[in-house]
């Protein structure tokens, strides 16, 4: 059981002793906003051990002795998926998910030794030496707060076995498991750092680094692109593939009315974080030329984060004479990958076309 008299306690003095520290050059001037920031990082610092992800000394790909057989849920996973949000259920869980991964077929890489970040990579059957398949490289979503790569495993597969292409699915660091770091600005380091772990482990793992796709849901849409757009060029990027991404954290663009969630999320960045750097990150306010082209798939019906967002994104793609298209996905929300199945064979097609188009498949 949570001891909620020791974590509340621990909390305080972790707010308490990061309050000396100087205010980073990206927060804002102003002592209760520091205070906001440090008692947020201690709640979630002091969060019990319990229910953390595993630290980087434990050996995720092999259960202990005591654990339950992984091939399905155990009591306590079920409860714990029925009783919390699905994206925070996904998080506490990431050990568990990646068991099963493992069971699917697939790979569990550590891309971030300190960190202690994962990615899971899963590769076609039907694969020789001599013909490397391409790589579409995930992330996942979940405000930059919680959520977890097994968004993505039944996509994989999907992908995979459909299209001929390996896909990763990345771990990053979220507010929920590295409370310490800047979300979302480190995360989209970590997406870079993804991406360049595959491109330089790709003879050993197979992959033919020319035909890499980054591509992202929601808040990893907004990492994949802007990791493309500062690093795109470097990466050796052969695509961007965004599904229902967050493009703009000024939150302006593209909104009549913003939902709760949005003018809540949109407000704690802004106690966080100076206006300037929130639009230092915006990929909306940073478009530039790139080499590549990009695929946005938008549902009409996300109430989340408008369909006018990405089609004010490629507007500006665009003028900077971008190849980059909207593709507005009816009766879908922002639970884009929960669509019904004849639209995510809609989906699978589109992308289909677009890594054909990219030269990523053949």
């Amino acid at each position: 059981s949570v001891d909620m008299g020791s974590w509340a306690i621990g909390a305080w003095e972790e707010a308490r002793g990061s309050l000396p520290e100087q205010v980073p050059s990206r927060t804002p001037d102003g002592g209760s906003l520091r205070s906001l920031r440090a008692l947020t990082q201690g709640l979630l610092a002091q969060w019990p051990l319990a229910i953390r992800r595993p630290t980087a000394n434990e050996d995720f790909a092999a259960p202990r002795p005591d654990e339950p057989d992984l091939a399905g849920p155990s009591f306590a996973q079920t409860w714990l998926s029925r009783l919390l949000p699905r994206p925070i259920a996904s998080t506490l869980l990431q050990r568990q998910d990646e068991q099963r991964f493992l069971q699917l077929g697939g790979e569990v890489h550590t891309y971030a030794e300190d960190e202690n970040l994962h990615l899971q990579l899963l590769r076609p059957k039907e694969t020789t030496p001599e013909s490397k398949p391409g790589c579409v490289v995930l992330l996942h979503g979940g405000s930059w707060i919680s959520g977890s790569p097994s968004q993505f495993y039944d996509h994989a597969q999907a992908v995979s076995k459909e299209l001929g292409v390996a896909v990763a699915t990345c771990q990053y660091r979220l507010m929920l498991t590295h409370p310490r770091a800047d979300v979302p600005f480190d995360a989209v380091e970590d997406a870079e750092r993804c991406v360049s772990y595959l491109s330089d482990k790709a003879d050993e793992l197979g992959l033919d680094r020319n035909r890499f796709v980054l591509g992202g849901l929601s808040a990893g849409g907004h990492l994949a692109a802007m990791a493309a757009l500062e690093r795109g060029r470097e990466l050796g990027l052969a695509g961007l593939v965004l599904l229902n991404p967050v493009l703009d954290l000024d939150f302006h663009a593209g909104w009549r009315r913003q939902t709760p969630a949005i003018w809540l999320g949109s407000h704690l960045l802004r106690a966080f974080y100076s206006e300037e750097a929130l639009h230092q990150k915006s990929p909306l306010h940073q478009v530039r030329s790139l080499p590549f082209p990009t695929l946005i798939l938008h549902g009409e019906e996300d109430k989340l984060i408008p369909l006018a967002q990405s089609k004010a994104f490629m507007e500006e793609m665009q003028r900077s004479n971008n190849d980059c298209k909207v593709v507005p996905f009816p009766q879908v929300d922002h639970d884009f990958l929960l669509a019904p199945p004849e639209l995510a064979q809609r989906h699978l097609c589109t992308l289909g076309n677009f890594l054909r188009t990219a030269g990523v498949v053949h």
